[in-house]
Formats: C-alpha cells, sequence, structure tokens
C-alpha cells in the first residue's frame, strides 16, 4: 500500500511538467487523488492508499492532505519510492483528467455513488466531514468498469 503523500507528490510532479513548474491546486488535488483510489480499486480490487475522503461539498477531500497543502508541507521531503503498477496507475489517472478544469473534476465527483451518500442529509453549502466508504468506492469502480467496457464496445 502506498503512502497518500506520496501518491500527491507523484501527481504535483506530472502536473508541474505540464505547467511550467507550477504547483498543483488543491482542488485538482483531491479529486485527482480520489480517482487514483477508485482506479485501484478497479484494476486490484484493493485501496491504493488507507488514508478516508470526506464528503465536502465540493468533492472529496482527504483532511490530512488538505492540511498539509494549507500549511505549504505536502510537498515537502523525499518521496517514498511507489510500486510501478501504482505509478502506472497514477500517470493513467493523470493523463485522463489532465486536461478538465478543478471545476469540472469537482462536478465529476459529484456523480460518484460515494460522495452523494456521503452527503446524504447535509444541504449543498455544508461541508460535511463523514467519511465515504471504501464499499461505496468499489461500487463506483465497478460501475466505471461497465462504463469503459460499453465504451471500447461502441468504439
Amino acid at each position: 500500500m502506498e503512502r497518500v503523500q506520496d501518491v500527491a507528490k507523484r501527481l504535483n510532479r506530472l502536473y508541474q511538467a505540464d505547467n511550467d513548474g507550477e504547483r498543483i491546486d488543491e482542488m485538482r488535488l483531491h479529486k485527482l487523488l480520489y480517482f487514483v483510489q477508485r482506479e485501484s480499486l478497479l484494476r486490484t480490487g484493493e485501496p491504493m492508499f488507507e488514508d478516508e475522503f470526506e464528503g465536502w461539498k465540493y468533492g472529496p477531500v482527504i483532511r490530512y492532505v488538505r492540511n498539509a497543502y494549507a500549511h505549504g508541507v505536502l510537498f515537502e521531503g523525499p518521496s517514498e519510492e511507489i510500486s510501478e503498477e501504482a505509478a502506472d496507475m497514477i500517470q493513467f489517472v493523470y493523463d485522463r483528467y489532465k486536461k478538465l478544469s478543478p471545476w469540472k473534476l469537482s462536478l465529476l465527483s459529484h456523480g460518484e455513488y460515494s460522495w452523494r451518500n456521503a452527503r446524504e442529509g447535509l444541504t449543498q453549502d455544508q461541508n460535511g466531514s463523514r467519511p465515504l466508504s471504501l464499499l461505496d468506492i468499489r461500487l463506483d469502480a465497478a460501475r466505471e468498469k461497465l462504463r469503459r467496457d460499453l465504451e471500447a464496445r461502441t468504439a
């Protein structure tokens, strides 16, 4: 299992390579982390990292990442090596979603069952702190796999 900060650092490096060294924005980072976690569940049946997402108003957020990003320390220090399989999944997710704006990524995350379920009973303006269920993210992964299978058949 990978450390979420190492996955975040890898996403930031990919983003910087495409954007003249500019640091990845926080909203984009959280959404890409969510899609990486979903991709890991889709491909391996296992989460890539153990940190939980919470159902915030603009989509899934990992509180540790939020706090470390806000204090400017998330990308500091050396990264631990990540597996080749994890690196491939991170690259796939980055390539698939890199052209979308943070707000478009937020809207995509709002279509996820796991996020909607964690938001149940909250108003649109409430941040919420209820964790996204790993089982629900697994359901989102299964739905994404079906969507890709359909796309492949009609292509």
